[in-house]
């Protein structure tokens, strides 16, 4: 029998969001879900190219997180 499987990934249209991120984006319907990440992809796109290095982002990320390795 070819029976269709279904898993849940958790994606959100934040690289890291925040707990109150979470908690919006879970409780919107399936269909919002789509429209929020899609937007994000969107907004993506359409934003400018960078100056910064991939290093520079790095270096940043670690100033504002000193946990981070």
């Amino acid at each position: 029998m070819n029976m269709l499987e279904t898993i849940n990934i958790d994606v959100y249209p934040w690289a890291v969001p925040t707990k109150e991120q979470r908690a919006w984006f879970d409780a919107l319907s399936p269909n919002e879900k789509r429209k929020a990440i899609q937007a994000a992809i969107d907004e993506g796109f359409e934003s400018p190219l960078s100056e910064k290095s991939i290093d520079d982002i790095i270096r940043e990320a670690r100033a504002e997180l000193p946990h981070a390795p």
